[in-house]
């Protein structure tokens, strides 16, 4: 007697329970593409389930769900291994598993299986072999296989497509990692020519903006570091005197400070890097403040002050340090002030003060109130610091900001130092003598 399929099926099912479970168990497998996708959205999906429930993340909570996306990676990663059926871009997905799970050495070897699954000039994944060569240039680095991560950085580079504004990542890379095995020659090779591959690209938001400044600053220092390693301080001091000076035309506080404490610690002296290099006179001005209240007299703009030398206080009443500076600030304001000087203490609304809660109008009061007491002779400017601290890349209390007549920064500040306090009085001393040359800057 002939069974049909569907009766051979239908006796699996009844008589081979094992059978059913086997069928279901296979509908069930995801592939490691979809396994990656689950891991990469994990902690956003727990994190709105939690919401759901009326449940806050705090930061016990996401670091515990942290170590669960990395255990499950782990999980995936064993599990997906073990598949006899893995081919193509599936070894490409279990690399990524095996990022997640933090096992560098497995996805290594799993990117280069990925690899080697297509002929030498193939262009059928272009994305996906970019991104293995990039992951495997990044972990062999961090393994200081330099010579392997050399070898695949050199692959990106011929590879497609190829995404330019990635480069200075892998070569800054490379550069600490050479930096780091002693080959100093090799570190300023690929240190100096992401630098200068840097300075080139030109970021959309603010985002990149601060990504971009983040690779700068690991190319200052480990630059400026091989440099002193391979005897020649002169470039150092150049590195350093520049990346002082870019600071000012990013601008970014965070960047000179970040400068300003490895110079500290490196013999050099803000003094020395003045020398070789002030600032840039003729970069663009700096953003307008979001000014959300005015105390003082007449509300202006950034712009409506150019043809002025104008110093910004960001500052804050909790602020001890930022106190300690109000006596050199109310002097600069005596001898300076006028036509041609004007400081604008920039704050915002804490929402709280003395420990108290207040709201907008009590602090405003407040803030009138702390001006008499202090005896602040200029104008406080109550700004949207949130989108103002990105703009200036505030990071610490108080920092000064030097804007010359035309509204370009020339100098920063961070803190109330006596050497740093000197500094900035000889430049509100250079910039009065300066000449106004707001025609070609304008827009």
């Amino acid at each position: 007697m002939k069974i049909s399929g569907f009766m051979a099926f239908t006796f699996l099912l009844v008589f081979m329970p094992g059978a059913a479970l086997f069928a279901q168990t296979q509908a069930e497998v995801k592939s490691p593409r979809e396994l990656h996708l689950e891991i990469e959205s994990y902690i956003v999906s727990k994190s709105r389930e939690l919401a759901g429930q009326g449940k806050r993340l705090d930061v016990e909570k996401r670091d515990e769900l942290v170590r669960d996306r990395k255990l499950l990676a782990e999980k995936y990663a064993a599990e997906v291994s073990l598949r006899a059926d893995l081919k193509e871009t599936d070894f490409y997905y279990l690399a990524l598993l095996y990022v997640a799970a933090e096992e560098n050495l497995k996805t290594i070897e799993t990117m280069k299986k990925f690899i080697a699954q297509y002929p030498p000039d193939s262009q059928e994944e272009g994305d996906l072999f970019q991104s293995a060569r990039s992951h495997i240039v990044i972990l062999s680095t961090r393994r200081r296989q330099m010579a392997e991560a050399e070898q695949f950085y050199q692959m990106w580079l011929k590879g497609t497509p190829f995404v330019k504004t990635q480069q200075p990542m892998l070569e800054q890379i490379l550069a600490v990692g050479f930096f780091k095995d002693g080959q100093y020659g090799q570190a300023i090779k690929y240190g100096q020519n992401a630098f200068d591959l840097l300075k080139t690209l030109e970021a959309v938001n603010i985002r990149e903006k601060r990504e971009k400044e983040q690779i700068y600053v690991n190319l200052v220092e480990v630059l400026a570091l091989s440099y002193q390693k391979d005897r020649n301080s002169e470039k150092a001091l150049n590195i350093l005197a520049e990346a002082r000076a870019r600071s000012f035309t990013l601008p970014s506080a965070s960047l000179y400070r970040k400068v300003m404490s490895f110079v500290a610690g490196s013999g050099f002296t803000e003094k020395n890097l003045m020398q070789k290099l002030e600032s840039y006179a003729a970069a663009e001005p700096a953003p307008e403040l979001k000014i959300v209240e005015w105390i003082g007299q007449e509300p202006a703009t950034l712009k409506s002050l150019r043809g002025k030398i104008v110093l910004l206080d960001f500052w804050a009443t909790w602020c001890v340090p930022c106190i300690a500076t109000f006596p050199r600030l109310r002097d600069w304001h005596k001898k300076y002030g006028g036509n041609d000087f004007v400081i604008l203490g920039v704050t915002k609304y804490y929402g709280r003060a003395d420990a108290k809660p207040l709201t907008p109008l009590q602090e405003f009061d407040f803030l009138g109130e702390f001006k008499q007491k202090h005896k602040l002779p200029y104008d406080l400017v109550i700004t949207d610091q949130g989108e103002d601290s990105l703009k200036y890349g505030i990071a610490a209390y108080p920092t000064t900001v030097l804007l010359d007549r035309n509204g370009v920064v020339r100098y920063i500040g961070i803190g109330s130092g006596l050497e740093e306090s000197e500094n900035l009085e000889e430049m509100i001393k250079k910039l009065l003598r300066e000449e106004t040359r707001l025609a070609p800057l304008q827009k």
